[in-house]
């Protein structure tokens, strides 16, 4: 049994520590990230769900094979595509109910890096359960794989909907008493979630065509969209503790 948590949860710590040393300039609450990447293991549990409700009670299924479309000299099935981009808005959904639990309401949110931040650490914590499935289903080699791709490319996946997360909250903490002072953080909330929705289905959906190629070179796209993001975060941050 121990060997099988190391096997899983070791690689996840790992990322996580990786993207807890992205930023130096000052102190995270670690019991925070602990709650955040636990939450994001259990929250693997409702996305299967979602997504087995998905396949089981829709026309939409993994290997359904009408209609199709030609696109690009590929035959595209379009229920089975939808999918994929459905279990995409199913696992951001679950992992942005982690973050507006335990991260929205907290005094730790002060900055759109604490949001990209935690939304990488509920990231890792979901690939990591997915880890033990996968253990069981395919093996270790499968896992390793899973270990140097997957997890980071989870945690990039969501970092525009951890970016937006934090946006809305400072949006919601700046706004006056008014009737509609909530509406422009909700949309802030779903525009983040929608972004990293669709780069999750279309990750799914590039590797259910057997296009591997064209799904690793997302993660480096989607890298530098975090690095991006990450990077102007980081400046806008110190330009204030200057201030």
């Amino acid at each position: 049994m121990l060997p099988i948590l190391g096997i899983v949860l070791v690689p996840g710590i790992l990322w996580g520590w990786v993207f807890y040393h992205a930023q130096r300039y000052k102190k995270v609450y670690l019991p925070l990230l602990l709650v955040l990447f636990v939450g994001g293991m259990a929250c693997g549990f409702l996305a299967l769900v979602l997504n087995h409700a998905v396949e089981k009670y829709t026309l939409f299924w993994p290997d359904a094979a009408i209609p199709q479309i030609e696109l690009f000299g590929k035959s595209i099935p379009l229920l089975g595509s939808g999918f994929w981009f459905l279990v995409g808005f199913n696992e951001e959904f679950s992992k942005l109910l982690v973050l507006l639990a335990v991260v929205y309401p907290s005094r730790h949110l002060e900055e759109p890096f604490d949001g990209i931040l935690y939304a990488a650490v509920v990231s890792v914590g979901f690939a990591t359960m997915e880890n033990f499935y996968y253990l069981d289903q395919f093996g270790v080699a499968v896992v390793t794989t899973r270990t140097v791709i997957t997890i980071p490319a989870h945690a990039f996946m969501s970092v525009p909907m951890g970016y937006f997360v934090a946006k809305s909250r400072m949006q919601l903490d700046k706004g006056k008493v008014k009737k509609n002072r909530y509406y422009l953080p909700m949309i802030t909330v779903l525009q983040g979630w929608l972004i990293s929705a669709f780069l999750h289905g279309f990750y799914d959906f590039l590797l259910s065509m057997k296009m591997e190629r064209e799904a690793y070179l997302q993660i480096i796209l989607m890298g530098g969209i975090s690095f991006f993001l990450g990077r102007s975060a980081l400046k806008a941050s110190k330009i204030k503790l200057k201030n």
